[in-house]
């Protein structure tokens, strides 16, 4: 039943028992009119405040909504709402009390507000005492406080969404064009007891007056029905069935509409408390009534789900706090890790350096066979335990993601040589062949200007040779390369490496890059380690965009590979190969050895014919045009003589002689016993791992021209009376130089550095020199400068120059030479070789005469003044901050050690030099350990030199 219906009986019970008088009917007519009236304004007064109500709860949910949604359709409902209350807008068509909760949870469509003259909030607020001017005296008090609260909230949200913008500054409490966003602030402002205070009044408010119109209305009502009741007294029995009738309508008024709405009024103060966990009233009977519940139940629906969605919110706040907090956390113990690491390798590896410096220094002296075996024990045992803790270091740091990678320019041939550097040593000590192998089409001009992080590939490449080295008996070691095109500006580096070991079985396999795995239990006693140095390669081929994986059969051996993207300049492939359309003959014994140099050959350009016999060799030699001729040290004889057609084939003009030996340590081969002295002198030596770099230096060397022809050389002259300006910066080698120079009748200059020498020779009256020797690392201007600015000058442009170092690598050779240097000798220098690089230079066939010199006697001497203080300098070079003078220090004993013939000391001073040129070495470690060493020798050639002088 609808609530009009209900309406219609009880007024046609009131006409009824007006009909029987006129007069009686037409007033109560006129009365029960009335009544309805005012029931139908009651009940729209009612709901036009509960709409407002609604709207300035609307306005505080809008406003929480675009604070923490920062939706800006919020924002344009919520100053709609504003311009509806100052009469600015009208609702289109007219809108219930739950309208704004179901659009803002998104359960209708909006009604539009237009523009145009509507009521104000005031006058909707004053509607009930114009309608009923007899309701009550305290309306207007009541809707002055709601218009001052309202005017309150607003002030209060507009600054609130001023914080969110930016546009206001909390400190000075004032709105600014420019102020850092606060939203936290803006919550904490719509959370606030005042707030929710100010919230709270407005409602208690707007409730007070439904409930003072409620009564108000009761009463006019009330009114009516005693008009009505006297009225029905003149007609007692017509008045009594209207009575009842009214009553029984006023009953089920009461029952279905009143009694409803009463239980409603408490379920909105339970709401407006903020408890959603009640129980609605079941009405029936009145449509209005259930449509009205519906409604209820829907807003308290769409509060749950909001509460639960802000649940939500707060709990994946918490989550996301407790997360980040998890991250410091462990940041925090990964710095601290980090700090320990780097204490412990400081405290660890100092005094290890100075276990493994004074064993050393003790093994040199004469000790009972006994402790001596004791000594060499302890040695082995200190240099485990810091390749243990290298391992456990450099495994840390990858794994703490510390490694840092370089995009830098380099060679393949360059990580190649350092990696089996690494390993030659040992790979000797167990027979083991090392080889270099690339793939089929490889062109060694694809291996040039590669960028990427070549001290970490070569890390990479390291391990994976020494795990092959250590778990291989006997066989080789082969590496093999492949380069693949990515696109025109990035290769695919792939590099195998293989060996002839005993294998691992598939579970073995399956975790050999595990962190501290190895190939069983016995692993460690027999071998020792810590099995980091698989995972820790892993670890940096991951990180370098690459892969790595092991292939093994048990018996057969083992091959691991690994691949990594660099980048490169596709323009080189342009290029000619260096050694192209030349011709070479190779004598070598078939086999994997013979493969993996005829791969390196035929990637330089060069065409090569292999033989495996002496005979096959001569034969071939003699009956075609050849540039190289190539010999394995290991099939010549060295207790026969070499037959003379090998001979004459060897002495033919412009051809290259190389001699290939199985490892570095085996470079005095067989052929330097059986060659005469010319050919010797002409011979190259290259060793397995044969690399394109040591091919392609020999041939632009140009090191041992062939004689001129008699009449087209100058008239032979004696070394006697030349000038040679010498370029050296330490003070032992200057004397060594000088000594060896003035022996055969040289005058010589000596220049500290390159800078000194260019001050000489750029005088117009500068002496005539005839040939420079020149140190390649000097202060100032070094080797490389000097020789780049002597090659400009039109006056010394044919001034003959040899270089001098320390390093002896192919590289080192080919850029001195592609300077301009007509020769190149070693640290430390030899005489011999020294004057025949002159007589070469000087175009001189006599051997020169040497005189008598002391040099030898006056070495303690020289060390005693020069080099006893050396810890004090590369103190004060440290204090200085000056590490590229503490490198140059060191680099300069390394040379002078070996003429002292301190072999022990010199291969120290070696490892120092290569450690502080590729970081991983500290100039502090090599301190200490020096520090530790120098006294006993500083002793040693004190006594030296006090028994060499003269009493």
């Amino acid at each position: 039943m609808k609530l009009a219906a209900l309406f219609r009986f009880v007024l046609f019970a009131t006409l009824l028992g007006l009909a029987s008088n006129v007069w009686m009917g037409e007033r109560a007519e006129q009365l029960q009119t009335s009544q309805t009236a005012l029931l139908s304004t009651r009940l729209n007064a009612i709901n036009e405040l509960r709409l407002l109500q609604s709207e300035f709860d609307a306005l505080q949910t809008l406003v929480a909504a675009y604070v923490v949604s920062q939706n800006s359709q919020h924002l344009v409902h919520y100053y709609e709402l504003l311009d509806a209350h100052a009469g600015a807008r009208h609702y289109e068509q007219a809108v219930d009390n739950v309208y704004w909760s179901k659009l803002i949870a998104g359960n209708t469509e909006p009604v539009p507000l237009v523009l145009g003259q509507g009521p104000t909030l005031k006058d909707r607020l004053m509607a009930p005492e114009r309608l009923a001017p007899q309701l009550t005296n305290s309306l207007k008090i009541s809707v002055d406080s709601i218009l001052a609260l309202s005017r309150r909230l607003r002030e209060r949200e507009q600054i609130v969404f001023a914080l969110t913008q930016g546009l206001y500054d909390p400190v000075l409490q004032k709105y600014v064009s420019e102020a850092d966003v606060r939203e936290d602030l803006a919550i904490q402002m719509l959370f606030s007891e005042e707030y929710l205070g100010m919230t709270n009044a407005v409602r208690a408010e707007i409730q007070g007056r439904i409930r003072a119109v409620e009564l108000g209305f009761q009463t006019v009502i009330a009114q009516q029905a005693d008009n009505i009741n006297l009225t029905a007294r003149f007609d007692f029995y017509l008045g009594l069935l209207v009575t009842l009738m009214a009553l029984i309508g006023l009953a089920v008024l009461q029952r279905y509409v009143v009694a409803p709405l009463h239980e409603l009024n408490t379920v909105s103060q339970h709401i407006a408390r903020g408890n959603y966990s009640v129980t609605l009233p079941k009405p029936k009977f009145v449509t209005e009534m259930v449509n009205l519940l519906k409604g209820y139940a829907l807003m308290i629906g769409s509060f749950r789900r909001e509460l639960e969605q802000a649940d939500a919110t707060r709990a994946a706040e918490l989550a996301a706090l407790e997360a980040k907090m998890g991250r410091e956390r462990a940041e925090a113990q990964v710095e601290a890790r980090g700090m320990l690491l780097a204490n412990m390798s400081h405290e660890i590896r100092t005094p290890m350096n100075a276990i493994l410096g004074m064993t050393a220094l003790t093994l040199k002296s004469p000790l009972p066979e006994r402790e001596r075996s004791y000594l060499m024990k302890v040695q082995d045992a200190a240099k485990s335990l810091l390749g243990l803790l290298n391992d456990v270091l450099d495994y840390s740091k990858a794994e703490a993601g510390m490694v840092e990678f370089e995009q830098i320019p380099f060679t393949l041939d360059e990580v190649l040589a350092n990696s089996f550097l690494a390993v030659q040593s040992q790979a000797a000590s167990r027979k083991l062949i090392l080889l270099n192998e690339v793939a089929p089409g490889y062109s060694s001009q694809l291996g040039q200007r590669l960028v990427g992080d070549p001290s970490r590939l070569r890390q990479v490449l390291s391990n994976l040779l020494s795990n092959a080295v250590k778990f291989t008996e006997s066989g080789s070691i082969r590496v093999y390369s492949r380069l693949q095109t990515r696109s025109d500006t990035e290769l695919d580096l792939h590099i195998e490496v293989h060996d002839t070991g005993s294998g691992l079985s598939k579970s073995q396999v399956d975790r050999i890059f595990e962190k501290f795995a190895q190939g069983d239990s016995s692993v460690s006693r027999v071998y020792g380690g810590t099995g980091l140095g698989l995972s820790i390669a892993r670890e940096l081929v991951t990180r370098m965009g690459g892969a790595v994986s092991v292939e093994s059969t048990q018996g057969k051996g083992s091959c691991f590979r690994f691949s990594v993207p660099v980048a490169y300049n596709s323009d080189i492939l342009a290029e000619a190969l260096p050694l192209a359309g030349q011709n070479a003959v190779l004598l070598h014994q078939h086999g994997t050895a013979a493969n993996s140099v005829l791969s390196i050959l035929r990637s330089v350009g060069l065409n090569t014919t292999q033989v495996s016999t002496i005979g096959a060799f001569v034969e071939v030699l003699h009956n075609g045009c050849f540039d190289w001729a190539m010999l394995q040290s290991d099939l010549i004889d060295h207790h026969a003589a070499l037959p003379q057609e090998l001979l004459d084939g060897l002495l033919k003009p412009k051809l290259h002689v190389v001699a290939i030996d199985r490892d570095l340590f085996s470079a005095d081969s067989a052929l330097l016993q059986v060659l005469p002295p010319g050919l010797c002198k002409q011979l190259i030596h290259v060793a397995h791992p044969v690399l394109a770099q040591d091919i392609c230096a020999a041939p632009r060397a140009e090191l041992s021209p062939n004689p001129l022809p008699c009449n087209e050389r100058e008239a032979s002259e004696k070394l006697q009376g030349k000038h040679v300006l010498v370029l050296e910066d330490h003070p032992v080698n200057q004397v060594l130089i000088r000594s060896l120079l003035e022996a055969v009748g040289l005058k010589v200059t000596l220049c500290g550095h390159g800078q000194e020498a260019v001050d000489l020779l750029d005088l117009d009256e500068a002496a005539h020199v005839d040939v420079i020797i020149t140190d390649l690392e000097m202060p100032m201007m070094d080797g490389y400068e000097f020789v780049s600015w002597l090659r400009d000058q039109t006056r010394w442009l044919d001034t003959p120059v040899i270089g001098l170092t320390g390093h002896a690598f192919a590289e080192t050779r080919t850029r001195c030479l592609e300077l301009g240097m007509d020769d190149f000798i070693t640290k430390p220098v030899e005489a011999d070789v020294l004057y025949s690089a002159l007589m070469d230079a000087l175009h001189m066939k006599e051997v020169p005469v040497r005189k008598e010199n002391n040099l030898l006697a006056q070495l303690p001497n020289l060390f005693m003044t020069h080099c006893a203080d050396l810890p004090a300098k590369l103190h004060a070079h440290l204090t200085q901050n000056n590490p590229e003078a503490f490198a140059r220090e060191i680099h300069s004993l390394v040379s002078l050690l070996a003429l002292l013939d301190e072999q022990d000391l010199h291969v120290l001073f070696r490892s120092f030099e290569q450690g502080l040129g590729d970081g991983s070495l500290k100039p502090d470690d090599a301190l200490n350990q020096i520090h530790a060493a120098w006294p006993a020798l500083v002793l040693r050639y004190t006594q030296q030199a006090d028994a060499t002088t003269p009493s």
